[in-house]
């Protein structure tokens, strides 16, 4: 098996499994995911024992949810719970919390007002990271500009592919209330649709580009900017999605010039991406695909213009263009709301 193999393998992989994480977020499913468990053991093999297993059900992610919910499972339920699992005379305390909030979303306890020692005592701490349904942006309109490599090395099948998933991408959009609009950059940056609620223009231009010279890719950013500032509305999100299938080679001061890669090139694309994300004081969030294998691409430059890492995506070849577009829509269009929940549990025996 070839490197290129391996490279295209593990794309695809990544590809299919951001594809899952999306669907089941789309799905309306919550997860939970455990972070930390601290427990302190007791002599009294019983204690232990049960505690363990108290605290292994309170740290099942269905009562850790019915608990974020709330309604379902009542402080008097949660006691019973408890109480069921311990030896006869034992006594405990049990605390859900918000550690965001600093709620207290539940607790239960059959302490009396006596003092305890703590000769005889089990206690365990835990917390979990949770993901609320995902909820839709409803009201939040979104200026997206798409900054296209249409270099050379993007003729033909990539071209083509990038184009009908672009088009994909807009009619995902509720251009009543989103604008589009288009940057193509080769040996120069040309802004060929400004922001525009007008679906059959922005699509209409997008099918018809054309290939052909290097790969100017801070002059793509640069335009970008510009529309921005010059017609991006206060109240929308501006966001800024980057395809290229190269690397960074223009402008390119250098004799003879860069046919590969451009150091004066590459600092140039940073510079105007660190631009964008503080542009107008409210900033740019941008995402960035690589089209091809990593031997055809610069992805760390990628990943660094990129508002994150997470907001990089490769394509290894122009088949998953459509797919990629359709996440990054998902990511723009729904927010995931977090929380994480602290889980505590005290157990004093009769000894």
């Amino acid at each position: 098996m070839t490197e290129d193999t391996i490279d295209d393998n593990r794309g695809q992989m990544r590809v299919i499994e951001a594809l899952i994480a999306c669907l089941l977020l789309i799905g309306g499913l919550s997860t939970a995911t455990y972070l930390s468990r601290v427990s302190v053991s007791v002599k009294d093999s019983s204690i232990n024992e049960s505690g363990e297993n108290i605290f292994d059900v309170l740290c099942d992610s269905d009562v850790v949810h019915r608990i974020m919910e709330g309604g379902d499972f009542t402080e008097a339920q949660l006691k019973t719970l408890v109480s069921t699992l311990l030896p006869p005379s034992s006594v405990f305390s049990v605390y859900f919390g918000s550690s965001m909030t600093n709620e207290t979303l539940l607790n239960a306890t059959n302490m009396g007002s006596d003092s305890y020692s703590s000769l005889n005592a089990f206690s365990a701490y835990g917390t979990f990271t949770i993901s609320l349904p995902l909820s839709q942006v409803e009201y939040q309109p979104v200026d997206i500009i798409l900054v296209m490599d249409v270099s050379g090395s993007m003729a033909g099948d990539k071209i083509n592919k990038a184009e009908e998933a672009a088009i994909t991408f807009v009619g995902q959009l509720n251009m009543t209330r989103d604008k589009v609009g288009l940057v193509s950059f080769s040996d120069e940056a040309t802004l060929d649709c400004p922001l525009t609620n007008n679906a059959t223009k922005i699509k209409s231009i997008i099918n018809n580009l054309e290939t052909g010279g290097a790969t100017n890719m801070g002059g793509g950013i640069s335009i970008a900017n510009e529309e921005f500032v010059t017609s991006g509305r206060s109240n929308a999100t501006w966001i800024m999605i980057l395809l290229s299938d190269g690397k960074a080679n223009r402008p390119c001061p250098h004799y003879p010039q860069h046919f590969d890669s451009c150091p004066y090139a590459q600092e140039y694309a940073i510079n105007q991406s660190e631009c964008s994300k503080v542009l107008d004081d409210k900033g740019v969030r941008i995402y960035t695909i690589g089209l091809g294998s990593s031997a055809d691409l610069d992805e760390d430059l990628l990943k660094q213009i990129a508002f994150d890492e997470s907001k990089y995506f490769n394509a290894p070849t122009a088949a998953e263009l459509s797919e990629i577009y359709e996440l990054i829509s998902k990511d723009i269009l729904l927010q995931v709301r977090y929380d994480v929940v602290v889980i505590q549990l005290y157990i004093q025996g009769s000894g």
